[in-house]
């Protein structure tokens, strides 16, 4: 994990979301097994708004490791700057 020098404001704010964010609506089902499950789409509505409204955002940037391998990583960010990824 990197991150920013302080996380002091970037963890209040992902606490206040994290309590603001309800589950994410089970609406697709696997073929295979028959269940419902919450889709990608499904997740990111229940998230965007709690995260947006506490000044938090997520970005992910594709990458190659030296062996080669496909990597992504995964970046949030708070309004103040402040930030970690991994």
């Amino acid at each position: 994990m990197n991150k920013s020098e302080q996380i002091n404001e970037l963890a209040g704010a992902l606490a206040k979301a994290q309590g603001e964010i309800k589950g994410a609506i089970k609406d697709t089902t696997n073929p295979y097994y028959g269940r419902k499950y919450a889709d990608l789409g499904s997740v990111w509505d229940a998230c965007r708004e709690p995260l947006s409204k506490n000044g938090l955002a997520i970005v992910q940037t594709p990458g190659v490791n030296p062996t080669g391998q496909v990597t992504v990583e995964t970046m949030l960010m708070h309004s103040s700057g402040q930030w970690v990824s991994g």
